[in-house]
């Protein structure tokens, strides 16, 4: 029997804890005749759709709570869950009492059978839960963004998916359409904070210490109208005479991996960009940086090799404190780093800059003929100082060849070869996928390497004019803005209670210093191995160190 009290109590609830959109779709719609409730064995509403030959029931029809109890009992991970149909909510409050979910999401279909649902069923215990969100007829969009902003693994835990068969089985395609959408955002989430875990300090601790060589006023670059790109693979050395002697006005960018090549054959780049926050990216640059050549940098690269340049080009990419820096510091330019690698980002800085058309050379996603690199890049001279008898050149280069365990090789018809990796091929795909958003036609020369959708032949696309690289004028100077960051993260409350809640309840400003620091998060959360610190206790320490981290440059700066 449809009650208007218990249904403006859930409305109530709905509007509260997950926004007005949400509960407008559900008043706006019509309850679905189909669904009605009956009682169970003891007592207990159980709703069900009507299908004409038979009654879909969402729950059990003996004791519903008793058997989400048992339910629950399955689930032995405290994390992040996403619930696929809620009915009644009982296997979501057993879950929830047993202090299983940190967080998580609800993802219902059909709004005329969730309100008929709610004009019966007294659901606030759950709607009102903060944990949760609960999200009606979402589009694949709104999945994404949903679980960006809510699923955080360093705080949240693991992924657990529930499916609540009653439900989904009444609506299989719409189910399964937000089941891989959830696939979709997780894995690309937990690919994104596999990189966090190993780079997340190093990331914050370069950034930190850029900021003053970021200060530097540097001219525009661009625009471009034709752009080379050179990558490291071992196709590279086909086309050398073809880079060497390029047309007039053809923009030559070199990734940092292949620029020591390029010097070797006399080449000079116009410009040189780097991503790497590791160390070791300092031997690309062993035969020097050419003075008048501007070097492209991430602000999260290794101050080591930002002071290599006369001329560093700072660009801001998708971490938290870049983008925190660009937006209280100085405005840098954005590139798209997203693929994972520099030719990536090259490519991306090509389109910045507003070239039409953009070649790459040495972009071959796989290891042809089992060579690695380019002969002239770094991992020459870097294994030359290394080998021995009983470690020769060769042995090493196979060695670095199979360290990968996904390894396998593909031959084509003319008898020319090649190893793949999944990371290779995920380079690829990445840059295919960026293909599809630029402005600019991509050529790729594609010499012994994999193919791709990204060859020549590509099609024209929509020019953009007048484009050029150039930070906008500092809003603070550089100890203004680390003393300002710094007092920030001391004015942070200490955290407290269950993490996720803690990061909940904080003022908008708040969470954005906390965003700046939770890759640190990830890596101090793997280096605890197996036996990981609560996730407060993660919070507090990671907030120690990067305070450490700041007022250290802070002190050396005034020591300068």
């Amino acid at each position: 029997m449809v009650d208007n009290q218990v249904f403006e109590r859930n409305m109530l609830a709905l509007a509260s804890w997950h926004g007005p959109l949400c509960a407008d779709r559900v008043r706006q719609s019509k309850a679905d005749t189909r669904v009605g409730v009956s009682l169970a064995r003891d007592g207990s509403p159980v709703p069900y759709i009507d299908a004409g030959n038979r009654r879909a029931y969402m729950h059990s029809r003996f004791d519903p709570a008793r058997e989400a109890d048992r339910f629950t009992g399955t689930f032995e991970k405290t994390g992040f869950y996403v619930f696929l149909g809620m009915g009644a909510g009982y296997e979501i409050d057993a879950l929830l009492q047993a202090g299983r979910v940190v967080k998580g999401l609800i993802v219902e279909y059909g709004a005329p059978t969730l309100r008929a649902v709610l004009e019966r069923i007294d659901l606030t215990h759950v709607l009102g839960d903060r944990r949760l969100r609960l999200l009606i007829d979402p589009s694949a969009e709104e999945i994404d963004e949903a679980i960006a902003s809510s699923y955080v693994p360093a705080v949240t835990g693991g992924f657990v998916s529930v499916p609540l068969r009653g439900r989904i089985d009444a609506a299989p395609a719409s189910f399964q359409g937000a089941a891989d959408s959830i696939r979709g955002a997780i894995g690309a989430i937990s690919d994104d904070y596999s990189v966090q875990s190993f780079f997340g300090k190093r990331w914050f601790s370069n950034i930190v210490r850029n900021i003053e060589l970021s200060n530097k006023p540097t001219p525009p670059v661009g625009p471009i109208r034709v752009a080379y790109v050179t990558a490291a693979g071992p196709s590279l050395e086909l086309s050398l005479d073809e880079i060497a002697s390029r047309p007039s006005g053809a923009f030559l960018i070199a990734t940092d991996t292949s620029l020591r090549a390029l010097l070797e054959r006399g080449i000079e780049p116009d410009a040189v960009i780097s991503i790497d926050c590791q160390h070791i990216s300092y031997y690309h640059f062993s035969l020097g940086m050419p003075e008048r050549v501007p070097l492209f940098l991430d602000l999260a690269s290794p101050p080591t090799v930002s002071r290599l340049a006369s001329k560093p080009y700072f660009f801001s990419s998708g971490h938290p404190l870049s983008r925190y820096v660009a937006s209280r510091f100085r405005a840098f330019p954005v590139l798209d780093t997203s693929g994972g690698n520099v030719t990536h980002a090259a490519v991306s800085l090509a389109d910045y800059l507003g070239a039409s058309l953009v070649r790459i050379f040495g972009a071959d996603f796989s290891y042809p003929y089992g060579k690695s690199y380019s002969r002239g890049t770094y991992i020459y001279p870097y294994f030359d100082v290394r080998q021995s008898r009983l470690r020769p050149f060769e042995s090493l280069f196979s060695e670095f060849l199979y360290r990968n365990q996904s390894i396998e090789r593909e031959e084509d018809g003319d008898g020319s070869f090649r190893y793949v990796t999944k990371p290779l091929v995920a380079y690829k795909e990445r840059l295919e996928r960026l293909s599809s958003s630029l402005h600019c036609r991509l050529d790729r020369v594609r010499g012994h390497g994999v193919r791709a959708g990204t060859d020549s032949g590509g099609r024209d696309r929509r020019v953009l004019e007048g484009r050029v690289f150039a930070a906008g004028r500092p809003y603070l100077k550089p100890r203004e803005f680390l003393e300002s960051y710094a007092k920030d993260i001391g004015s942070l409350p200490a955290p407290y209670g269950q993490a996720a809640s803690y990061l909940d309840g904080l003022g908008a400003h708040e969470k954005d210093v906390w965003m700046t620091m939770l890759p640190s998060a990830a890596a101090f959360r793997r280096e605890a191995g197996d036996e990981p610190p609560d996730p407060c206790e993660l919070l507090a320490l990671t907030r120690s160190w990067c305070a450490t981290v700041v007022s250290d440059e802070l002190a050396r700066s005034k020591d300068c």
